[in-house]
């Protein structure tokens, strides 16, 4: 990996980005003490995305019918979701007054 001046990476960016692109060696760039990297991002494929799934394990059974709830297997108390509202009224719109 060579280091390079960000001068001399103004003079020769093409030339350089390109030897990054063939050889996929890193650049590294110094400027004022501080080290930037110029690196090759291969494309990921599709499928690579799938070699980071794990295998789960497969719960097999009958469908919960829509009043069940795993709180009522584990005899936990259901949660409150919300209070029933009072009944809202739409008040009509103000007339004007012709004066």
């Amino acid at each position: 990996m060579s280091t390079i001046s960000l001068t001399e990476l103004r003079q020769q960016l093409f030339k350089l980005a390109d030897q990054v692109v063939d050889t996929g060696v890193p650049l590294l760039i110094e400027r004022r003490g501080i080290r930037l990297r110029l690196v090759r991002e291969d494309a990921q494929t599709p499928l690579s995305r799938l070699v980071k799934l794990r295998a789960q394990s497969l719960v097999q059974g009958a469908a919960l019918a829509p009043d069940e709830s795993p709180a009522v297997w584990s005899e936990l108390p259901l949660p409150k979701v919300a209070e029933a509202a009072a009944a809202y009224s739409v008040k009509p719109p103000a007339r004007k007054r012709k004066g």
